[in-house]
């Protein structure tokens, strides 16, 4: 089914381009008044569609810490209150100025959406969330990575 109707969307404008064509020409539709408002709403509807086609989609454990990464929420927090937030990091780095605690992040998936189906699917990431602390252990900023 992906395939096919990720042809049937890409051929989309050709169709509807074939559809206006024959609409201006026939006689079978005398009224002009109708012959352009039948080609606005075919152009309308195309425009819709592909529209709304999406080359990501996060889950919501992404959107939610791409979402805290954004607003920079931890920023100035110490490693104590991060925890208290988040609980446990997945795993900890320490260098000599700087601390880093990753987080699981949930999954994005990469290719083309429309709405909840799948047009053409390339693959799917792991995201995690990085924060980094400074001398002090505050937080100076946060990311979001994708993991392969």
């Amino acid at each position: 089914m992906g395939f096919v109707f990720y042809l049937v969307i890409l051929a989309l404008p050709f169709i509807a381009g074939a559809i206006i064509i024959w609409l201006l020409s026939t006689k079978l539709i005398k009224s002009r008044i109708i012959k352009i408002l039948i080609v606005i709403g075919i152009l309308i509807g195309v425009w819709v569609i592909l529209s709304n086609i999406k080359y990501e989609r996060p889950n919501d454990l992404c959107k939610e810490m791409t979402e805290i990464s954004d607003n920079q929420s931890l920023v100035g927090l110490s490693k104590e209150e991060v925890e208290q937030v988040l609980g446990k990091p997945k795993y900890e780095f320490n260098d000599e100025t700087r601390n880093l605690y990753a987080y699981y992040a949930g999954t994005l998936d990469k290719g083309s959406f429309l709405g909840n189906t799948t047009i053409l699917f390339d693959c799917a990431y792991g995201c995690e969330l990085r924060i980094v602390f400074d001398e002090s252990d505050k937080v100076e900023y946060t990311s979001v990575e994708l993991i392969p």
